[in-house]
């Protein structure tokens, strides 16, 4: 018997069913077995002997029944785990979508908030500029205005001075020729008074005739005043030095105005381009 049960081989199926079979089944056909082998023992009273499971099969049907109930309980508790965790990655993607969605909406504000701003400052660049270029093509035409009524009032007051002393040299000489008709009737001292007198004007008038001199010298090339001091007396000398202070008068006056617009237009320009600077270096830190 022992001989025959050494040399029993269990076959590949049987290992792998012995196996897969649950714990509390092996051991209950291990101890089947144990109680067989004693059984079989030549000393064991084979009258008195009982079997620890006295229904092998009712016993691993019910061990069977067992493991079935404890694996459906264990799925259900697996698939309840595995629903919650479905549940819960579910809850995470759909919160991960809810931020992400509202990221891409904060993003897409933000980008639509830049775009206005851009847009925003380029009309006002543009808006600057035109107005830049109307005040600059206004004081040009101011410019070109007052340049023109200065070359106006200059040659209408160099011809009104003209005239003047045409008038003022023939009204002088009539009055001369009325005055004096006969030159040679005056006295001695007659002669000698004139002669002091002429000489006291003429000491009073030197400096005035350099300075008329000199302006004369640096006259602009469209207006020359052609002076003989020679065939020019005194009142007429005197007229001429009046007009000339006239005519350096206004356009001393023409020149100030000239230079306050230079100066406002220059300082309008430096504060518009500082404060446009300005903006453009805000713009580049924000």
């Amino acid at each position: 018997m022992e001989d025959t049960m050494s040399s029993y081989s269990f076959s590949h199926q049987f290992y792998q069913r012995w196996t897969c079979a649950p714990e509390p089944i092996r051991a209950a056909i291990t101890q089947e077995l144990k109680d067989i082998t004693t059984l079989l023992q030549s000393d064991t009273p084979f009258e008195s002997f009982e079997f620890q499971t006295h229904d092998l099969d009712a016993h691993i049907d019910e061990l069977y029944e067992n493991h079935e109930a404890e694996q459906a309980i264990a799925k259900a508790i697996a698939d309840k785990q595995e629903q919650a965790r479905a549940a819960a990655e579910q809850q995470r993607v759909k919160e991960a979508q809810k931020i992400k969605a509202a990221e891409d909406a904060k993003l897409k504000e933000e980008a639509k908030l830049k775009e206005e701003a851009k847009l925003r400052e380029e009309a006002e660049a543009a808006q600057k500029e035109q107005e830049k270029n109307a005040t600059l093509a206004a004081d040009k035409r101011n410019d070109d205005k007052s340049v023109a009524a200065i070359e106006i009032n200059t040659a209408d007051k160099a011809n009104s001075n003209n005239s003047i002393t045409d008038n003022s040299e023939k009204n002088n000489t009539q009055s001369v020729a009325t005055e004096n008709p006969t030159p040679n009737h005056k006295t001695i001292s007659e002669h000698a008074n004139a002669a002091e007198d002429h000489t006291v004007d003429n000491d009073s008038n030197v400096k005035n005739d350099s300075a008329i001199k000199a302006v004369n010298d640096k006259a602009s090339t469209a207006i020359k005043l052609a002076l003989k001091d020679a065939k020019l007396s005194t009142t007429h000398q005197e007229l001429i030095r009046e007009l000339e202070v006239q005519i350096d008068d206004y356009l001393s006056e023409q020149m100030m105005l000239m230079s306050e617009n230079l100066k406002s237009w220059l300082r309008a320009e430096v504060i518009q381009n500082l404060s446009d600077q300005d903006k453009s270096q805000t713009n580049k830190e924000s």
